[in-house]
């Protein structure tokens, strides 16, 4: 810009026109701004042949960015008043090596170039990215956090605020990016208008109108990041802070004040919902209180603010949405994060489609996760906009600061509930606890009963509210069958047990055991006849069972009344299902899906029922013309595999299997076969039940009983409606027909049957476990501690529910104690100690008798089990005790009965009492007492026993008032003895004394007076007391106890006793007992005491050692430290960081690279070794290997540090293999010949595994091999790297990794 341009903004007496004069001095600001604020650029090194010596590396390296900014403070006149310096935090411009920030610079490997795997998967010499922590466990468990609301939900992590809002610059400009103009707005076609940012705590932004222009000049200079705005009021700011964020769309300012209604109104708040709905989901006042990060919404009518988004909305869709659907569009497009529960194929696609197609429209990514890959094949195709994944592949990338993690907007969480798996579950955990803040949720997950809780969960560890939405009933209502028939006679025995509304049908039920137990009687008849002609154990006609099979009265074995049958398929199973099929296809009831817990009963099934065909010829020739299609990407022999042969016969004829054993392409050939109805019966595992959107017209049962790895059990309520829900085709079927075959003798129970279909599903659990990998990833990020993974866990939920109410609780508790007033006496306190023992306090006093109690409870059960000991705790002996609950306070009583039940041991005693109101009093209190809590009746119990032994002595006995005639029985457990009298009664009569003492409670004999020998019995307790208190009888003291105790383990602790005993009852040392107002002060003390121990309490509560998990933690990080893996002050060293690149079985593929297993062997021989690891098949029997066989050698090799990892690991309470992964070496010889080129046929003739264990035993090795490669990189070892990329070659051929069909057909 020339002089002249400058003058004429500078000196105002140059006329010029006002407008032009305006516009030229902001555009001089604008570009002034633009110019200083450029990166400079060396023209002449950029020239210069480029020499990567460290010396030139570091000499061209970027200059250091400032630590600290002058931002200027503006007046509301839009004048800078001043200059504040400011610290700038070093996560704002750091590395992605050390910078958790968004906003850090992005990653670079070692050639100076971005990697493209690195930019997806990221790097383990990255960092992740902060994980909306925001705050350490302590200042969580403080509850210093506000909770979340309408007026502070964007409080939260102000410092990176910048980047979660979509609606300002994080559509257009990546993070340390310039601005990108796009050209594009929602709908594709307008110029998006430009429009004043508003972020969530706005940072200061000068006036470049007003602003002087040397002013200017030194604030662009300061190298401040951002511009400030004018000063408002503590108010104002307070305003803009909580402002709620919308998505905004760009449309015009009517369209757009039109939206913004919509959207801001959409969706009340339960609160506000004053509507009564009878739903177990309904949110109740209580309820609405203890979950306050959850926001259920109720989806019984649609939205009216829905249809004003309609013409807007980021997809279109050619039907009408659900309410839940609408509900889930509306809060999305509030960017809000929302949990769905609704049924199985109630269309929850829906709104994992919809978070996708809005991060189309704002330019951003969205990631969708899923257990299974079936999942990801049907519900997507692989865009830019939107990544498919496992959830274990999201934890990888979070745990190394995956490039992608800035742009996300969405991540869809499908099939939670799958967070119950006992080996993955831990996973979801995880991943949820490291999303970034600026990452919103969607949950997506069949019905469950404490949604509301789990997202609660999740909104206090987001620190943000998650909406709840849920559906009540299904779009197509299931009925449920059971089905008895057996022949042609009876292929019509199909007895409904629950009709469309849910209702329980007992005579439905009824008819099907009256029809079962005839076709049993006729089975068990004609299974006589033959075997009086000598047939034996024949079966009779449609397969009788012997009579003792499972038991004729339905008792339960080998699956017998619980429609289980026999684990093998035969007559009787062919007779079943093509009577039933004949019977469903003549209702119009096809396709079918059979659920068979077995594979290997999959398969056969469809094989007994080979002469069956239901398919057209038109359809056959379809069958046939697209399986050729498919087959055609297989290569050579590969495509005349007997399993793809089957397949194929299968298919033609209308039948198909789906299982894990089959190989990947042909599931996927079954799926899309299925899909278009070309599949009329399909036999399947459970898998095929997970989120698989493929609804049949119905669903029957093989059995309704499992083997779930453990033992055999009855299918829990969350599995059957898992399957069952596939009945019913949304559109097509008004109903879904759900049956269960009863194969066995006798149907299955009604109770169980009931609870299977009409139980309410299984509630979300932790499944949360410390792993080496968990570990190994937060300990090498110095931001990060692995107790705040820990807190943040669902396992401690109801811990950070309950936080914040006990930090207010323990705030109240301190300034109460600090008001409490002091004791004010020289006895009680003294304030000088002029010897060791004489000026102990009341304070040191009472702690010696809580010490002596505790002691001396303890050791009572110890000491009475001693066989001297245990012959004076005979019938008549008289006893001082103390119990809270039974109104004792060292009353003698006298000793009945000993009891005992199992381990424990208690006493029945009888005591004398005044009248019967005070027993009556006496029972009110001990009812009152045990509804106490733990904490409330261990404090009881102590101010008892301590108010006795202060007031009465050690040993002493409280005289009772005289004239005693009544008495009563209770029983007291050995903590209540204080001490044993050295008197007893002989020949006491205690059964008669218990049994007048249970007449007496009668209401009829309450009155009666107590009998002669009672009253002798009572004047006797009441003459021992006198006598104790005069001195004229002895208790047993602790030494004399101790010397009849023969176990020498008890000899410290009784002396340790008996010496504070003797203490105790000296009246020298502890002044405090002769103040002449004791008991006023010692209530006092008791007062403050009872305040420090729950203050002490709640720290502890509120602390990371309260941990569930905190044991595990700590065994597992010893593990990691006995084997070199963690150094001094938990610093991750080289071998941790090698554990760092592997996903799987980590500690030992480390220890395998470091001891040298690889680099000597073939390609072959490395991919078997390493296949133990991915292998899940199971032979069922123990693998040996001959000795000189190379197979030996290398079973050897893996078992051998195996063992040396076990044992380490068993030295600290741990495992050195997680859950699931235990070592198999059934498919050593198998993946050896792959790996050396033999054709899948023929390795298929080396094992009875089928080929779908195979293949993925295969793909799983190919990713270890890619993790031990990345490894190698760390390690530093070029030969590694070479072989492990010589094994990937070797296996990656053919049918294993074949492509898939729903991307190239």
């Amino acid at each position: 810009m020339t002089d002249e341009a400058s003058i004429a903004i500078t000196m105002p007496n140059v006329e010029y026109d006002d407008e032009v004069s305006k516009a030229a001095e902001c555009l001089f600001r604008s570009e002034c701004v633009s110019t200083l604020l450029a990166p400079t650029i060396n023209l002449k090194a950029s020239s210069e042949t480029c020499n990567l010596g460290i010396d030139t590396i570091i000499s061209r390296g970027e200059s250091l960015e400032p630590t600290t900014s002058l931002v200027p403070i503006i007046n509301d006149d839009g004048n800078i008043v001043e200059f504040v310096e400011q610290s700038r935090a070093s996560e704002e411009f750091g590395s992605s090596s050390v910078s958790m920030s968004l906003n850090r610079a992005p990653y670079k490997d070692s050639i100076m170039r971005t990697s493209v795997a690195h930019k997806v998967r990221g790097s383990s010499s990255n960092v992740p990215f902060s994980p909306g922590f925001g705050k350490g466990i302590d200042d969580i468990l403080s509850g210093a956090e506000v909770p979340i609301d309408d007026e502070n939900a964007s409080k939260y992590n102000e410092k990176e605020l910048e980047f979660l809002d979509f609606s300002t610059t994080l559509l257009n400009q990546a993070p340390g990016l310039k601005p990108v103009n796009l050209s594009e707005n929602a709908s594709g076609n307008q110029k998006a208008p430009e429009k004043e940012e508003i972020p969530s705590k706005p940072p200061p932004v000068i006036d470049l109108d007003s602003t002087n222009i040397f002013d200017l000049l030194d604030f662009v200079s300061s190298g401040a990041p951002n511009l400030p705005a004018s000063k408002k009021s503590t108010d104002e700011q307070n305003k803009d802070e909580n402002a709620t964020k919308i998505e905004e769309i760009p449309i015009d300012s009517a369209e757009e004040k039109e939206l913004e209604e919509c959207i801001t109104e959409s969706l009340p708040h339960v609160k506000e919902d004053t509507r009564n709905y009878d739903l177990e989901a309904s949110t109740s006042t209580n309820s609405t209180k203890k979950f306050a990060y959850a926001n259920e919404i109720n989806t019984l009518e649609s939205y009216p603010e829905y249809e004003k988004l309609l013409p807007r909305m980021a997809r279109k869709y050619p039907f009408t949405l659900d309410p839940f659907q609408q509900a889930s569009v509306l809060c999305m497009e509030r960017g809000e994060s929302l949990f769905v529960a609704a049924h199985t194929s109630a269309g929850k696609t829906v709104v994992a489609e919809y978070a996708v197609a809005m991060c189309k429209v704002h330019k951003t990514r969205a990631i969708y996760t899923s257990p299974i890959k079936a999942l990801s094949n049907q519900n997507f195709t692989p865009k830019l906009f939107c990544l498919i994944m496992t959830t274990e592949i999201l934890r990888s990338m979070l745990y190394n600061g995956s490039e992608v993690i800035r742009d996300l907007e969405w991540v869809v969480f499908d099939e939670v509930h799958y967070i119950n798996n006992e080996e993955r579950g831990h996973v979801w955990e995880e991943v949820l606890i490291m999303l970034p803040s600026h990452v919103k949720i969607v949950m997506l997950s069949a019905t469950v009963p404490n949604c509301v809780e789990f997202a609660d969960w999740v909104g206090r560890i987001k620190n943000r509210r998650i909406n709840v939405i849920s559906t009540y009933r299904r779009p197509v209502p299931l009925e449920h069958f059971l089905y008895t028939g057996q022949d042609g006679k009876t292929k019509k025995d199909l007895f409904r047990i629950i009709d469309s509304t849910g209702t329980w049908l007992t005579k439905g039920y009824n008819e099907a055991v009256e029809a079962k137990e005839k076709l049993h009687a006729k089975q068990v008849h004609a299974h006589q006849n033959d075997r009086n002609r000598g047939g034996g154990g024949g079966q009779g006609r449609g397969g009788a069972h012997p009579p003792t099979r499972g038991g004729a009265n339905g008792q339960f074995r080998g699956g017998a009344n619980t429609g289980g049958g026999k684990n093998y398929p035969g007559k009787n199973d062919r007779n079943i299902y093509s009577n039933l099929i004949n019977h469903m296809r003549e209702c119009d009831q096809l396709p079918m899906v059979a659920f068979v817990f077995s594979r290997k009963r999959c398969d056969d099934n469809a094989q007994i029922l080979q002469t069956m065909d239901l398919t057209t010829q038109v359809e056959k020739s379809h069958v046939r013309k697209f399986f050729q299609q498919c087959v055609e990407q297989l290569k050579g022999s590969d495509k005349m595999l007997p399993q793809v042969l089957q397949m194929r016969e299968l298919c033609l004829r209308g039948f198909a299997v789906h299982h894990s054993g089959i190989l990947p392409i042909l599931k996927e050939v079954v799926e899309l076969l299925f899909q278009k109805g070309y599949v009329k019966i399909l036999f399947a595992t459970e898998t095929f039940a997970m989120g698989v959107n493929m609804p049949a017209r119905c669903v029957v049962f093989d059995s309704i009983v499992k083997h779930d790895g453990t033992q055999k059990r009855i299918l829990n309520a969350g599995e059957y409606i898992q399957m069952a829900g596939r009945a019913g085709r949304r559109g097509l079927d008004p109903t879904g027909t759900v049956i269960v075959l009863c194969k066995d003798p006798a149907v299955p129970q009604a109770a169980d049957l009931q609870v299977l279909m009409n139980g309410a599903a299984l509630r979300l659990e932790s499944k949360f476990r410390v792993t080496y990998s968990m570990l190994l990833n937060l300990l090498r990020v110095e931001q990060l501690r692995i107790e705040d993974m820990l807190q943040r866990s669902y396992a401690e939920s109801g811990s950070l529910r309950e936080a914040r109410e006990k930090r207010k609780n323990l705030e109240k508790l301190e300034q109460e104690l600090r008001s409490m007033p002091p004791i004010d006496c020289a006895t009680c306190e003294p304030t000088l100690a002029k010897t060791s023992f004489s000026t102990f306090g009341l304070r040191v006093y009472h702690d010696a008798l809580c010490s002596f109690i505790y002691r001396v409870s303890d050791m009572w059960p110890k000491v009475s089990s001693e066989q001297s000991v245990s012959k004076l705790l005979n019938v008549g002996r008289f006893l001082i005790v103390s119990s809270a609950q039974n109104c004792f306070q060292n009353d003698v009583v006298l000793l009945l009965k000993e009891l005992s039940s199992g381990s424990s041991r208690s006493l029945l005693i009888m005591a004398s009492c005044d009248s019967l109101s005070s027993s009556d009093e006496a029972l009110k209190q001990a009812d009152a007492f045990s509804r106490l809590n733990a904490t409330e009746k261990s404090w009881n119990e102590e101010t008892c026993h301590l108010e006795g032994l202060a007031k009465f002595g050690i040993n002493g006995a409280r005289v009772p008032s005289s004239g005693r005639k009544l008495f009563r029985v209770c029983e007291l457990s050995y903590s209540s003895l204080v001490a044993i009298v050295k008197k007893s009664l002989k020949s006491v009569q205690a059964v008669e004394v218990i049994a007048e003492s249970d007449r007496r409670k009668l209401p009829r004999f309450r009155n009666e007076p107590v009998s002669d020998g009672v009253v002798k019995l009572i004047n006797q307790l009441d003459g021992v007391a006198e006598s104790l208190s005069k001195g004229e009888v002895e208790v047993y003291s602790m030494n004399e106890l101790a010397s009849m105790c023969s176990r020498v383990e008890l000899d410290t602790p009784l002396v340790e006793i008996a010496s504070l005993e003797s203490t105790l009852s000296d009246p020298a040392v502890y002044p405090a007992r002769h103040c002449t107002r004791f008991d006023q002060h010692m209530m006092l003390q008791r007062e403050k005491v009872r305040y420090e121990r729950r203050i002490e309490t709640l720290k502890y509560e509120l602390s990371s050692d309260a941990l569930l998990l905190s044991d595990e933690y700590q065994n597992r990080l010893k593990v990691l430290e006995a084997l070199g893996y963690v150094e001094n002050e938990k610093m991750v060293s080289l071998r941790g960081r090698i554990a760092c690149e592997i996903h799987h079985q980590e500690l030992l593929i480390t220890e395998l690279i470091l001891n040298n297993r690889f680099v000597t062997r073939s390609s072959a021989e490395v991919a078997a070794m390493l296949s133990a690891l991915t292998c899940q098949y199971n032979s069922g029997k123990e693998i040996r290997f001959p000795p000189e066989t190379i197979f030996a050698e290398l079973q050897d090799n893996v078992t051998e540090i195996m063992m040396r990892l076990d044992q380490t690991a068993s030295r600290f309470s741990a495992r050195a293999a997680e859950v699931g992964c235990e070592l198999r070496f059934d498919l050593m010889e198998v993946v050896y010949q792959w790996a050396n080129g033999m054709p899948f046929a023929e390795i298929m003739q080396l094992t009875d595994a089928q080929e779908g264990l195979i293949v993925k035993c295969i793909q799983r090795l190919d990713e270890v091999c890619k993790d031990v490669r990345n490894a190698a990189r760390i390690v530093g070892d070029p030969a590694l790297l070479e072989k492990m990329e010589e094994v990937s070659a070797s296996i990656r051929r053919d049918i294993v990794f074949a492509a898939s069909l729903y991307t190239s057909v």
